[in-house]
């Protein structure tokens, strides 16, 4: 055994790679991140600062850069420490090199050599493209573009401040097609929408649903937990602390709670299918169903989208400013400008390497999996045959993670390692092919769909769950056996651990939908209300307004990352403190900014979405006959 412990340590040796530095090796490596002063360099016409990437080089043997590289090599837990990020006053700093230089990228490049081959004897190739740029009396570069979103926004607020106000002074006392049109855009009402919670009525079978305002907004903010960390990865004077804690226990349901956004698919196809079984009951489904169902999800999805993408486009980029400020807020608003049609088609999740909203790769695969279901669900009227579809469904979405996986090369899950986060997943292979295409998370989408057909069916067969009371207590054992899942792609980060391709593919296989099948049967449980602890916590009533606006929190929150990291003139020392603060921050900065997004934009729209295309049919009263008094006459009254 010891003989087989030595011959791995050789090999881990003599591989290329190096897993620790201690202490002291670590210091001597180029800091990763440095910024000169931001706000003491812009101060005079012609000052300018820069923030550059700047890869490391050297002309000659160096122990030191042999070190970077074979540390930089295993890119799982570290940074490619062989780029090094550099805010530079160019007016200042590298005064003495702009004379003789034949562009600001070449004086750059000198300032960094001359700084770095005296300190740690290397060198730097910096290039235009990895340049950003900012200019004391750099004009503010408004357009055409921001004036028409400006207007657009400000008719918007207009609209509803004047809806409002007719509705205050009771202009709309008849319920014609306009005045219902006017009301959806009254403050009030949509304030009084928000706060609402459903009633819990004996023959309301949606009512039993409470408990996904509970997993929606729990996931929402688990989803904001997981990304308010981002800032570490992208400006940190000890980036040594997110290399580390990758060994920490803890700090691994961080990094492997992608998987918690299955809980959104799940949801999606058990909505979908459990609201078309209902009103089957009353019409008969059909194909022209289709198009209408599709397009109600798009009018659903687009609206809020549509504002906060034009925001981030626009007008988000004259926010502030900082050593960041163009690489993270100027070039995802620039790219928002030339993929915005992508985002709003919702095949945005197919678009590889854009940065504009990369988040929003969600939205895509749920609008193409939404249009899936209503394919299955309008187009196939057979119970049978839907159940074959479903299963058939189920099936393809096991066996293509793990097509992807062997025939890409591919990790099972998606590896958060902190250059992945510092692009905030762009670039990662795994990201584009695996993790956020629609196909690819077909599996629990058909386990939403299936659950909601096998909730119906049990409603309409009066079924008793009391019978099964005895097993409570495996009941309380899925979610610690869920929140074990999600922690179990830890073994993926242990250091000189490769896992085959094989072991792999059944992975990626497995976990989805084991976690699906695990989360549906908490949910299935609590619609049931199978015990009081976790349907208790589910249906508590202050999830619903929180749920409501989860849409526009999730859309908002990276926004809000970025916009504050980009603005940061130095360095943030990153802390267990320091994260928990800024989830803090960006949960409640989130939630603010949807509550008038969701009364402004979403609510009404989704209140004309329901006025226009399912207008609620007159109900045909019959005719009262009353015999009067002392007469033979009849006098017909109609209500």
């Amino acid at each position: 055994m010891k003989a087989l412990v030595i011959c791995v340590l050789l090999a881990q040796q003599t591989s290329g790679v190096i897993y620790r530095l201690n202490a002291s090796e670590y210091a001597r490596l180029p800091e990763l991140f440095f910024l000169d002063n931001y706000h003491n360099c812009l101060l005079a016409p012609g000052d300018t600062y820069c923030y550059v990437d700047a890869r490391l080089v050297t002309n000659e043997t160096n122990q030191l850069f042999t070190v970077i590289q074979e540390y930089s090599a295993y890119n799982k837990t570290h940074f490619d420490h062989t780029i090094v990020h550099r805010g530079v006053c160019v007016t200042q700093t590298c005064r003495d090199y702009l004379d003789n230089a034949t562009g600001l990228a070449h004086a750059v490049e000198a300032c960094l050599n001359a700084t770095l081959y005296k300190s740690h004897g290397l060198q730097t190739k910096v290039s235009e493209d990895s340049m950003y740029c900012s200019k004391f009396d750099e004009p503010a570069g408004y357009d055409m573009v921001d004036y028409a979103v400006v207007l657009l926004i400000l008719a918007v607020v207009l609209l509803n401040m004047a809806c409002s106000l007719i509705d205050y002074v009771g202009c709309t006392g008849n319920k014609s097609i306009g005045s219902r049109l006017l009301l959806c855009f009254s403050i009030k009402r949509n304030w009084d929408r928000l706060r609402k919670t459903a009633a819990d009525g004996p023959d309301s079978r949606l009512a039993r649903l409470k408990c996904f305002n509970g997993f929606k907004t729990i996931t929402t903010v688990l989803v904001i937990m997981a990304h308010s960390p981002m800032n570490i990865a992208m400006s940190t004077s000890n980036p040594e602390f997110l290399e580390n804690i990758y060994h920490n226990p803890i700090a691994t349901y961080f990094f492997n709670g992608t998987l918690i956004v299955q809980i959104f698919f799940l949801i999606s196809g058990f909505l979908l299918a459990y609201n078309i079984l209902l009103m089957e009951e009353k019409r008969p489904i059909s194909w022209d169903m289709l198009p209408k169902g599709a397009l109600t999800r798009w009018l659903r999805l687009a609206p809020v989208n549509a504002v906060v993408l034009a925001f981030v486009a626009t007008w988000q980029r004259h926010l502030g400013s900082g050593p960041l400020w163009k690489s993270l807020v100027h070039k995802e608003a620039a790219q928002c400008r030339r993929d915005w049609f992508y985002n709003l088609l919702y095949v945005n999740n197919y678009v590889d390497n854009s940065d504009c909203m990369p988040h929003t790769w969600y939205l895509g695969a749920d609008m193409q999996l939404s249009v899936f279901g209503l394919v299955v669900f309008c187009l196939v009227t057979s119970p049978r045959v839907r159940k074959m579809a479903v299963a058939a469904a189920f099936v393809v979405g096991i066996i293509t993670p793990a097509v992807h996986v062997v025939v890409q090369n591919l990790s099972p899950i998606l590896l958060v390692s902190p250059e992945v986060a510092r692009t905030i997943f762009v670039t990662d292979p795994t990201f584009n092919n695996l993790y956020k295409r629609g196909h690819t998370n077909l599996v629990n989408y058909a386990v939403g769909l299936a659950s909601a057909m096998l909730v119906y069916h049990l409603q309409q067969q009066k079924f008793d769950i009391t019978k099964y009371k005895k097993y409570v207590p495996l009941y309380y054992g899925l979610v610690p056996f869920a929140v074990f899942l999600i922690s179990s792609g830890s073994f993926l980060y242990i250091d000189g651990i490769e896992v085959p391709l094989a072991a792999r593919a059944v992975y990626a296989c497995a976990l989805r939908l084991v976690y699906g099948l695990t989360i549906a049967a908490v949910m299935n449980g609590a619609i049931f209300k199978f015990e009081n602890l976790y349907c208790g916590v589910l249906e508590w009533r202050g999830w619903e307004p929180l749920g409501r606006l989860s849409y526009a929190a999730f859309l908002v929150h990276v926004s809000i990352i970025r916009t504050v990291t980009g603005a940061y003139a130095v360095l943030t020392y990153s802390s267990v403190n320091q994260i928990a603060m800024r989830f803090l921050g960006v949960l409640c900065l989130s939630y603010m900014i949807a509550a008038p997004l969701w009364m402004l934009v979403e609510a009404p729209f989704c209140e004309l979405v329901k006025l226009c295309l399912y207008p609620k049919k007159k109900e045909h009263k019959p005719e009262l006959t009353i015999q009067c008094e002392g007469k033979n006459d009849k006098i017909c009254i109609k209500l």
